[in-house]
């Protein structure tokens, strides 16, 4: 039985899809990157990026869906201190920060849940995000906020306050990468609104084939359509242009289907409005899911297309090629 959170096809998209990806991005900014995630405790994707990585800032809540509470053991808090302190020991990681609790409350809170109370805050631009959610990108959690008062708190609000910060710290030319997997499945207001309303005519097109669909079966385009629109909003008001890779759709623990993104991020001038991506729409919308083959390479997963006739089939499934095709790469990397 393999580990939680390293099937066989984790593992492939960790070394064969991520890495590569983050190893030109070390050698274009000529240094170590900065890791922001959420682990988990063995630390299997900072133990594959290691050798990339200077240092981390880590998110690990006690009892996965449970609402944080001080009565928890803190069991899972210090077995990942323990194992990025013995990378640290190695000299492997330059230095790293743990923080107790959600992603979400701890970034929207402004502290975490430790009994001496670790403020949170970024000193570094962050290099690569590894959002491994696992759960439903609609999925609120709860939260007690500064003045002791109940909140929820949703994956998307972590992730636009990150792009939020990101555009706040001083440093010029910033380039990023942000992985996220999720639960390829939805429920809650957010999903029945964007159904309702899509937010424009290119998405309204895209769904519309989908309706006949099972709840299931419609998952993977509805979600992939809900990402690429409100992560493009963060990226683009905080001026930064995202690139979306081809989404990789997999089967993780029990079995269960999850959605992997990646999106290159580029800070660009603006003098005044909204940056706008380079990359058109309809690519990321009509392009083929990605799945791990048998052979352990990454292919077209053809049983998830049902725009036939707009679909865009990928030649060669290599996420740095496939990168280095961008109209963003050839406009603002390939220097």
């Amino acid at each position: 039985m393999p580990e939680p959170f390293n099937v066989k096809a984790k593992k492939m998209i960790r070394k064969e899809w991520a890495k590569p990806i983050l190893s030109y991005l070390h050698n274009v900014l000529g240094k170590k990157l900065i890791y922001l995630g959420l682990p988990d405790v063995e630390a299997f994707d900072v133990s594959e990026w290691v050798d990339l990585l200077d240092k981390v800032y880590a998110f690990q809540c006690r009892e996965y869906p449970k609402p944080s509470h001080s009565d928890q053991s803190r069991e899972k808090i210090l077995a990942l201190e323990n194992t990025l302190r013995a990378f640290e020991r190695k000299q492997l990681l330059s230095t790293y920060d743990v923080y107790d609790g959600y992603i979400e409350e701890v970034i929207l809170r402004g502290y975490d849940n430790t009994p001496d109370t670790k403020e949170f805050f970024l000193e570094d631009v962050v290099t690569v995000y590894n959002l491994d959610f696992c759960g439903q990108v609609t999925s609120p959690i709860e939260y007690v906020d500064r003045k002791g008062n109940k909140q929820q708190a949703y994956k998307f609000d972590a992730i636009k306050r990150l792009m939020n910060f990101q555009s706040q710290l001083s440093f010029p030319n910033k380039k990023f990468v942000l992985f996220i997997t999720l639960h390829c499945s939805y429920d809650g207001k957010e999903f029945e609104l964007f159904q309702a309303n899509p937010p424009n005519q290119d998405i309204k097109n895209y769904m519309q084939p989908t309706f006949s669909l099972s709840k299931g079966d419609k998952a993977p385009y509805w979600i992939k359509a809900f990402v690429h629109y409100n992560l493009t909003q963060f990226f683009t008001i905080n001026n930064f242009i995202p690139e979306f890779l081809p989404v990789i759709y997999y089967r993780g623990d029990n079995n269960h289907p999850l959605l992997f993104f990646t999106v290159i991020g580029t800070q660009v001038s603006s003098s005044g409005g909204v940056v706008m991506p380079l990359q058109r729409i309809a690519d990321v919308l009509y392009g083929n899911f990605v799945s791990v083959s048998q052979e352990d390479t990454f292919i077209n997963n053809d049983n998830l297309t049902i725009h036939k006739e707009k679909s865009r089939h990928w030649g060669t499934v290599n996420s740095l090629h496939l990168f280095k095709q961008s109209r963003t790469f050839k406009t603002h990397w390939n220097l």
